[in-house]
Protein backbone atom coordinates (compact mmCIF):
# COMPACT_ATOMS: atom_id res chain seq x y z
CA UNK A 1 0.00 0.00 0.00
CA UNK A 2 1.15 3.64 -0.37
CA UNK A 3 3.15 5.50 2.09
CA UNK A 4 1.26 8.70 0.79
CA UNK A 5 -0.63 9.70 3.58
CA UNK A 6 -0.56 13.50 4.08
CA UNK A 7 -4.42 14.59 5.47
CA UNK A 8 -5.63 10.68 5.90
CA UNK A 9 -6.59 11.51 9.64
CA UNK A 10 -9.18 8.76 9.85
CA UNK A 11 -9.08 4.78 9.59
CA UNK A 12 -11.44 2.95 7.41
CA UNK A 13 -11.85 -1.20 6.87
CA UNK A 14 -12.93 -2.13 3.43
CA UNK A 15 -15.20 -5.45 3.02
CA UNK A 16 -16.23 -7.89 1.00
CA UNK A 17 -19.30 -10.05 0.70
CA UNK A 18 -18.90 -13.72 0.91
CA UNK A 19 -20.88 -16.38 0.65
CA UNK A 20 -20.17 -20.33 2.42
CA UNK A 21 -21.65 -23.44 2.85
CA UNK A 22 -22.80 -24.71 5.94
CA UNK A 23 -22.85 -28.43 7.09
CA UNK A 24 -26.27 -28.41 5.85
CA UNK A 25 -25.54 -27.55 2.45
CA UNK A 26 -27.34 -24.26 2.72
CA UNK A 27 -25.07 -20.86 1.47
CA UNK A 28 -24.72 -18.22 4.08
CA UNK A 29 -23.44 -14.55 3.49
CA UNK A 30 -21.43 -12.79 5.44
CA UNK A 31 -19.07 -9.43 5.15
CA UNK A 32 -15.05 -10.24 5.49
CA UNK A 33 -11.98 -7.98 5.63
CA UNK A 34 -10.56 -7.86 2.00
CA UNK A 35 -6.82 -8.77 1.81
CA UNK A 36 -5.26 -7.68 -1.46
CA UNK A 37 -2.69 -10.48 -0.82
CA UNK A 38 -1.72 -12.53 2.07
CA UNK A 39 0.18 -10.07 3.74
CA UNK A 40 -2.05 -7.26 3.64
CA UNK A 41 -4.84 -6.52 5.23
CA UNK A 42 -7.46 -3.70 4.24
CA UNK A 43 -8.26 -2.43 7.80
CA UNK A 44 -7.08 0.67 9.52
CA UNK A 45 -6.31 2.30 6.14
CA UNK A 46 -5.61 5.57 6.33
CA UNK A 47 -8.35 7.51 5.03
CA UNK A 48 -9.86 11.32 5.16
CA UNK A 49 -14.05 11.12 5.31
CA UNK A 50 -15.98 13.81 5.17
CA UNK A 51 -19.83 13.20 5.40
CA UNK A 52 -22.90 15.42 4.85
CA UNK A 53 -25.50 16.53 6.58
CA UNK A 54 -27.34 13.46 5.23
CA UNK A 55 -31.39 13.38 4.76
CA UNK A 56 -34.20 11.10 5.99
CA UNK A 57 -37.45 10.06 3.29
CA UNK A 58 -40.48 7.70 3.84
CA UNK A 59 -39.30 3.93 2.88
CA UNK A 60 -42.03 1.51 2.83
CA UNK A 61 -43.88 3.28 5.09
CA UNK A 62 -41.19 4.13 7.27
CA UNK A 63 -38.92 6.92 8.01
CA UNK A 64 -35.43 6.44 7.04
CA UNK A 65 -31.78 8.43 7.35
CA UNK A 66 -28.82 8.06 4.99
CA UNK A 67 -25.60 9.87 5.46
CA UNK A 68 -23.55 10.69 2.43
CA UNK A 69 -19.63 10.65 1.98
CA UNK A 70 -16.42 11.49 0.08
CA UNK A 71 -13.83 9.50 1.65
CA UNK A 72 -10.23 9.70 0.60
CA UNK A 73 -7.67 6.75 0.71
CA UNK A 74 -4.67 5.86 -0.75
CA UNK A 75 -4.36 3.84 -4.28
CA UNK A 76 -4.11 0.56 -4.42
CA UNK A 77 -4.96 -2.03 -7.55
CA UNK A 78 -8.06 -3.87 -7.68
CA UNK A 79 -11.11 -1.91 -5.53
CA UNK A 80 -14.47 -3.14 -6.28
CA UNK A 81 -17.75 -1.24 -6.41
CA UNK A 82 -19.31 -4.43 -4.70
CA UNK A 83 -17.21 -3.86 -1.32
CA UNK A 84 -18.27 -1.92 1.49
CA UNK A 85 -16.26 0.67 4.05
CA UNK A 86 -17.00 0.67 7.49
CA UNK A 87 -15.64 4.08 9.23
CA UNK A 88 -16.59 5.09 12.93
CA UNK A 89 -19.46 2.64 13.85
CA UNK A 90 -21.24 3.33 9.97
CA UNK A 91 -21.37 0.96 7.02
CA UNK A 92 -20.67 3.19 3.61
CA UNK A 93 -21.46 1.94 0.31
CA UNK A 94 -19.75 2.57 -2.43
CA UNK A 95 -21.40 4.43 -4.85
CA UNK A 96 -18.76 4.23 -7.85
CA UNK A 97 -15.18 4.42 -8.02
CA UNK A 98 -13.93 7.23 -10.27
CA UNK A 99 -11.70 7.56 -13.30
CA UNK A 100 -8.04 6.60 -11.81
CA UNK A 101 -6.55 9.24 -14.28
CA UNK A 102 -7.54 12.45 -12.26
CA UNK A 103 -5.84 11.25 -9.19
CA UNK A 104 -2.49 10.46 -10.87
CA UNK A 105 -2.98 7.00 -9.20
CA UNK A 106 -1.89 8.16 -5.64
CA UNK A 107 -5.47 8.16 -4.02
CA UNK A 108 -9.05 7.17 -4.22
CA UNK A 109 -12.06 9.48 -3.90
CA UNK A 110 -15.07 7.40 -3.45
CA UNK A 111 -18.51 8.60 -2.95
CA UNK A 112 -20.38 6.96 -0.26
CA UNK A 113 -23.72 6.24 1.22
CA UNK A 114 -24.72 5.21 4.14
CA UNK A 115 -27.76 4.63 6.93
CA UNK A 116 -30.14 2.58 4.79
CA UNK A 117 -29.00 -0.64 4.67
CA UNK A 118 -25.82 -2.63 6.13
CA UNK A 119 -23.69 -2.10 2.54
Amino acid sequence: MSTFTQGYIHRITFQELTVTVDSDGYPTEGWQNVWLDSDTELEDVPAEVLTGPGREFVQSGQIQADVVARIRCPWFPGILPSWRILWDGFVFNIGGIPDMDASGRREYRIKCTAGVNDG
